[in-house]
């Protein structure tokens, strides 16, 4: 993108967040579109809640595309997202790849390509199978190596469909480590040389992640950048592990690349239920948002808590842990309730969510990872509730509240007529 055009599209962004923002605090100018939406929902009350999604292999299936053209060619892949998140209604939506892969494949990781999902890391083959091949490897060349260039131009198209930055994403080095390394073998490293254990981590943090970081950022202009972290987890590492192994170097990186336009932050672990006090895994979630970022009353943090936590631990005490810390609650709908149904099944699910999650604002309703194959109906359903239950203030009496299922075009009549042409 030339200088010009960053400028231009950074000034469109200041302007959008500050409606936004102004909105959330309850200065109503105009009325809001998905993405202002999204905002004011991060940072305080916005006229609804917001219903963001991944579209991800759903769109794939959608579309009948197989996974190697899914995940390799960035025209199919950004079309048949927009196509997945405007048919439904979303109030936004990013470009969601196999995150945890890009890095590793340009460090050389081998992958095992799949039709009907995402590329899996060859844990048969890990590409650091000792201390002499830490030694030998070279860093990626960001933005040039793998399926980097794919991620980029993307990217690009992304920009040029919605008018905005995209949610950029990175792999955590943590998750990245035990990618690269093995969990096993890594889980020995930490307790038998950790001194390798954490060049390991630091050669990965700042010789990949960041300078990734720093090239995506400087193509797209990204205001956000998620590190996804799904191994960092309870019950896949303890606590203490995390704090010692992981959270120094996610501060590292936060410090290297985040700005006062840019806020650099790890949402991807879990793990509540697995631990007598989920305010221990909370603490952690917020530890990998707040060291190393400046201006941290201006940030727009979320914390993002999944369904197979939440349902256990209620979600009463997780509002009342974001409220405490003055932070955003985003909830997913739970992926197989939205592939089995029924519809309206599905509504009571979001209205629950609601009732319990919403607030008085500074929550944000994921649809991700919804199974190849679910009826269309479903998503209609779940976005449907969303609307309908989802004005602020909240209703009081939310329960009595009848859901109306829309009325919607076939997917197939509706690509023909609004869609974007896949090839």
């Amino acid at each position: 993108m030339m200088a010009a055009d960053m400028i231009k599209l950074q000034m469109k962004v200041m302007m959008k967040l500050n409606k936004a923002i102004a909105y959330s605090y309850g200065l109503h100018i105009g009325q809001l579109d998905g993405y202002e939406r999204l905002i004011a929902g991060i940072y305080g009350t916005p006229d609804r809640l917001p219903v963001i999604t991944q579209p991800y292999t759903y769109a794939m299936g959608m579309h009948g595309l197989g996974g190697k053209v899914f995940f390799s060619e960035p025209e199919p892949f950004i079309r048949s997202s927009w196509n997945m998140a405007a048919y439904f209604g979303f109030d936004f939506w990013t470009p969601v790849f196999d995150f945890y892969n890009i890095e590793l494949e340009a460090l050389g990781q081998k992958l095992i390509w799949r039709d009907r999902s995402e590329p899996d890391v060859d844990t048969s083959d890990p590409l650091i199978k000792g201390e002499d091949d830490l030694a030998r490897l070279r860093p990626p060349r960001p933005g040039l190596d793998g399926r980097m260039p794919f991620v980029l131009e993307s990217y690009r198209r992304y920009i040029e469909l919605t008018g905005v930055p995209p949610m950029a994403y990175a792999c955590s080095p943590f998750t990245m480590a035990v990618l690269v390394r093995g969990y096993v073998n890594l889980l020995r490293d930490m307790r038998r040389n950790p001194a390798f254990a954490h060049r390991l981590m630091e050669f990965l943090s700042m010789e990949v992640v960041v300078p990734w970081i720093d090239k995506m950022v400087e193509v797209t202009g990204a205001a956000i950048v998620v590190m996804a972290d799904a191994w960092a987890s309870q019950p896949n590492v303890t606590v203490d592990m995390v704090r010692e192994f992981c959270l120094p170097y996610i501060e590292k990186i936060i410090r290297a690349t985040n700005s006062p336009l840019r806020t650099v932050l790890d949402t991807g672990s879990w793990g509540e239920r697995s631990v007598d006090d989920p305010r221990q895994v909370l603490g952690v979630k917020m530890d990998m948002m707040v060291p190393g970022n400046a201006f941290k009353a201006l940030r727009p943090f979320f914390l993002l808590v999944w369904n197979e936590d939440y349902e256990e631990t209620g979600i009463p005490p997780i509002r009342q842990y974001a409220e405490e810390k003055k932070v955003c609650l985003m909830l997913n709908v739970r992926p197989n309730l939205l592939e089995e149904g029924p519809p309206e099944v599905i509504a009571d699910n979001v209205r629950k969510l609601i009732k319990e999650g919403a607030g008085k604002g500074k929550f944000v309703l994921l649809l991700n990872l919804v199974p190849i194959g679910t009826p269309v109906e479903h998503v209609h359903a779940a976005v449907a509730a969303a609307k309908q239950f989802g004005a602020y203030p909240v209703a009081p009496d939310l329960d009595s509240r009848a859901f109306r299922m829309p009325d919607f075009t076939p997917f197939e009549e509706w690509v023909k007529k609004e869609g974007l042409p896949i090839v």
